[in-house]
């Protein structure tokens, strides 16, 4: 019984800092309503540049390329308490930087545009770590004195009460302050209703952000207590934002006392649930503690969905519009004709290049129907594609069926998980369903992706190369790839783009949008809302399925990595970049933006920036989502490649003479977006005969 209760003291460490970074994650949802996923890479920064002050004497900026070290103390460390009073200050300036340039200007737009932005800042963070600090974990020094502490039998390092403590005067500080002082109040009148508060002379905005640098602060404060009980690396500690949202969650982003007391019981949880996998050997062996807070997030969110997540004020919502194919089959032909040009004349490093881009187009078509069209934020998608790739694998050696019918197997496979995925979709949409399909990536990361007999191990899991009856399709032939590789990948994408196409153009695709729109409204006129998502969640499985399959045929065979939580992430990023409502969208996402994609590996070649393309990757994200929420595919807003491109082609239309006369192009004057956001081509102007798309419901 004495070594149950040490493993629960144990996790009082991690449980401290779930705790804190939870306690951020209220502050920065009730003052500004942002649902921040780069709350963890935050702390993971910070941590950073408290070790380097600790160890050396040097303050870290967010930069790259340029200088980005400042000597304090001429290559000697400085000692604990300056170092730690240095990186909080310095987290206090993060936050207010980032607050003004990323948060602030979203302060009316919609969920999905506020999440891809706090995930562009997670990947530039995340990116800038991995450039200046390598991957490699990074230890430091105790902070608390780490003495052998004996109680009830058990000694524990005395730390843990240290961090315990800490989380009591920061939730004794927190609750007095927001509750009886006037900044308090004027949060929670500026949470309640912006405007109403504007009235008695409080600026929400200037409270917002002086809440965000509180948080900031929080955040690196709980990156800094961990640093000396868990290795510091880029990945480990940006994942804390999900049991932070889990304590956040069960405190109803309201309750800073509930929120610490569950990331308490999170930590400790986990830790005696790692006692428990050592003694109960039918447990999974792996995995198992990390799964716990998706758990309780699922918990949450099944019993109050209704209740979190809730602000007074809430501007009407704006989701990106969406394209309307037109003459799919003609566009199809065409692109097939492109891509055989392509692979036909790319080197052999750009072929492969080329068609890693069409993989990933394929996943991104999943993404585009299920956030584009139906409105609903998964970051999950890529996980979904990892199950399709890895059971390929399984269905094509174990069971010995072949090519195509293990691709169609390996993509109806990942359907029924999908489906699962899309069952709290029925209850929830937006940030909520983001925190939730988050939570099931990781939870497969730490359970199924670790499984051996699933994925292969560490040596990862081999894929037969397809073939047909007297055709080699195999990827590689000696030391190239082979074109009859491409052309078959080439033809499954551009048959699932015609299924999108088709689907978009269907009463099936008008239902959807229905859906994204308002759904009380579809319900209302006979539309029946669950069913519909649970279809979208179940071709979009489908087809990230396939794309999965696709990928471990490249790729000849598959490790866990490729699937983990943050390519879905990294995912939905690029997708949002390049268009979330357009077919087109997901092409540019895959061969201009994907990490191994065409684009990419032709810059890396002649420019060698390849290990630069997550920063940005996650800085296109920001600005994207800031200046052009409709990507730039998109031209609802009146700028963007897109719009300029079109405004080019009305110019040469004029100049060659076909114009109908100067100055009439379509896209010579913007009108307002509605509210609603479906808004895509403008009608024509008199006189510009250009065909009318149907663009609303």
């Amino acid at each position: 019984m004495s070594s149950y209760l040490l493993f629960l003291i144990l996790g009082l460490g991690s449980g401290a800092t779930y705790a804190i970074l939870g306690q951020g994650l209220v502050l920065k949802y009730r003052s500004a309503g942002v649902v921040d996923f780069a709350h963890g890479a935050v702390a993971m920064f910070i941590a950073y540049v408290f070790i380097n002050l600790r160890s050396f004497g040097e303050l870290e900026l967010p930069l790259v390329l340029l200088p980005h070290q400042i000597s304090l103390n001429g290559g000697n460390g400085l000692n604990t308490g300056l170092a730690i009073v240095i990186s909080l200050v310095y987290a206090a300036v993060l936050g207010l930087i980032l607050y003004a340039i990323v948060y602030r200007p979203l302060q009316n737009a919609s969920p999905l545009t506020r999440v891809c932005a706090s995930v562009g800042v997670m990947l530039t963070l995340q990116a800038i770590a991995v450039l200046n600090y390598s991957t490699e974990p990074v230890a430091t020094n105790p902070i608390f004195p780490s003495a052998g502490l004996s109680l009830a039998g058990i000694t524990f390092p005395e730390d843990r009460l240290f961090f315990t403590g800490v989380v009591v005067v920061v939730s004794v500080a927190l609750a007095l302050v927001y509750r009886y002082t006037r900044f308090g109040l004027a949060t929670r009148a500026g949470a309640e209703n912006d405007k109403g508060a504007a009235l008695t002379g409080i600026s929400a905005t200037r409270i917002a952000g002086q809440n965000w640098v509180i948080a900031t602060v929080l955040a690196g404060g709980a990156g800094i207590l961990i640093a000396p009980i868990a290795s510091l690396d880029p990945t480990s500690y940006t994942l804390f934002v999900v049991p932070a949202l889990a304590a956040a969650l069960v405190g109803r982003i309201q309750s800073f006392w509930i929120t610490a007391l569950a990331g308490l019981l999170i930590g400790c949880a986990q830790s005696e649930i790692d006692k428990l996998v050592s003694v109960w050997s039918w447990l999974p062996q792996q995995g198992l503690p990390d799964s716990l807070p998706f758990v309780v997030i699922i918990v949450v969110m099944a019993v109050r969905a209704r209740s979190v997540l809730a602000r007074g004020g809430d501007s009407a919502e704006r989701n990106p519009s969406v394209g309307l194919p037109r003459a799919p089959l003609r566009t199809a032909a065409a692109c097939f004709v492109i891509g055989l040009i392509l692979l036909f004349t790319l080197s052999n490093v750009l072929r492969f290049a080329f068609i890693s881009s069409l993989t990933v187009t394929c996943i991104a078509l999943s993404v585009v129907l299920l956030t584009g069209y139906v409105g609903q934020v998964s970051l999950a998608q890529m996980s979904l594609a990892g199950i399709g790739g890895f059971l390929l694998g399984h269905i094509s050696t174990d069971w010995g069926i072949g090519f195509p019918w293990s691709l169609l197997l390996a993509g109806l496979a990942a359907v029924p998980v999908g489906l699962v995925i899309g069952l709290p979709a029925l209850r929830l949409r937006g940030v909520n369903l983001a925190i939730v399909t988050l939570g099931f990536a990781s939870a497969l990361d730490a359970v199924l992706f670790t499984s051996e007999s699933f994925t292969g191990g560490t040596g990862g899991l081999p894929i037969p190369p397809p073939r047909l009856p007297g055709i080699n399709l195999a990827v590689s032939a000696g030391s190239g790839y082979r074109v009859a590789f491409g052309v078959m990948v080439l033809v499954i994408v551009i048959l699932l783009g015609l299924l999108v196409a088709r689907l978009r153009l269907s009463p099936a695709g008008r239902m959807l949008l229905a859906i994204r729109s308002n759904e009380r409204a579809a319900g209302s006129i006979g539309i029946n809302v669950a069913q519909g998502k649970l279809m979208a969640f179940g071709l979009a499985a489908f087809i990230a399925g396939i794309g999965g399959a696709l990928t471990g045929y490249l790729q000849g065979e598959l490790t866990a990595d490729s699937f983990a939580a943050f390519t879905s992430i990294g995912l939905l990023a690029i997708v949002f970049v390049a268009g979330v409502g357009r077919i087109a969208g997901a092409v540019v996402a895959g061969v201009m933006f994907s990490a191994a994609g065409l684009f990419v590996t032709f810059l890396n070649l002649h420019l060698n920036i390849g290990s630069y393309q997550a920063i940005v990757a996650g800085l296109a994200l920001v600005l994207t989502a800031v200046q052009n929420p409709d990507g730039i595919t998109g031209t609802a807003t009146g700028k963007g490649p897109a719009v300029a491109l079109a405004r080019l082609q009305d110019r040469v239309a004029v100049f060659a003479g076909t114009g109908v006369f100067a100055g009439t192009g379509r896209y010579r004057k913007r009108p307002a977006v509605p509210a609603d956001g479906q808004a895509e081509e403008p009608a024509p102007e008199e006189g510009n005969h250009a065909p009318v798309q149907d663009q609303r419901l």
